[in-house]
């Protein structure tokens, strides 16, 4: 039954994925863009970011983010994060200025640093304000920061390794939902 639950959930999220993916691709724009978190990066973190300008002052976006290590120690912060979002810029789409909304769904296993691991997901919505330096005609450089809220569902584990479960927690977090330096592309 368990396992029934988190296929139906798989589902719904790869609905989501399809039809956001779907309307950026769809719309009618004036740019596209890709970007790269670069602090991200510097954390291991691989991630990578679609976006659509579809007026003159709003752009929808598509960011994923993939960690898949677990370093020594058996330190990790895997997760796999989508967090679609729409931004409002203050001049115009890409050039200055901005400030964004996003919701979140993130699948995490953590551990490695503490007395627990967790293993389990989060959603949430998050705010930010940003800021993207035109550097010429295709390229910018981004900077962005924001907070939001999560609601994480997770179990808690003993040891970093073979502990037994400790049950279940379900808590709701604010946390820093952005923080990033980005270089995009615009096409």
């Amino acid at each position: 039954m368990q396992k029934n639950k988190k296929t139906k959930k798989m589902k719904k999220i790869a609905l989501f994925i399809f039809i956001s993916l779907t309307i950026l691709l769809n719309a009618n724009a004036q740019f596209y863009s890709v970007k790269t978190n670069l602090l991200g990066l510097a954390t291991t973190n691989l991630n990578v970011e679609a976006g659509i300008s579809v007026h003159r002052n709003w752009s929808l976006h598509l960011p994923v983010n993939y960690n898949p290590w677990v370093f020594s120690g058996n330190k990790r912060f895997q997760n796999i994060t989508v967090e679609p979002g729409a931004r409002y810029w203050f001049l115009e789409s890409f050039s200055q200025g901005f400030i964004g909304f996003q919701s979140i769904y993130s699948r995490f296993h953590v551990g490695g640093t503490g007395k627990y691991r967790y293993d389990g997901y989060g959603l949430g919505v998050g705010l930010s304000y940003g800021y993207s330096k035109v550097l010429n005609k295709r390229w910018n450089l981004e900077f962005e920061a924001g907070l939001g809220v999560l609601w994480a569902d997770y179990t808690k584990y003993l040891c970093k390794t073979c502990g037994a479960p400790q049950g279940n927690e379900k808590k709701v977090y604010l946390i820093p939902s952005k923080a990033s330096i980005s270089l995009v592309y615009l096409f």
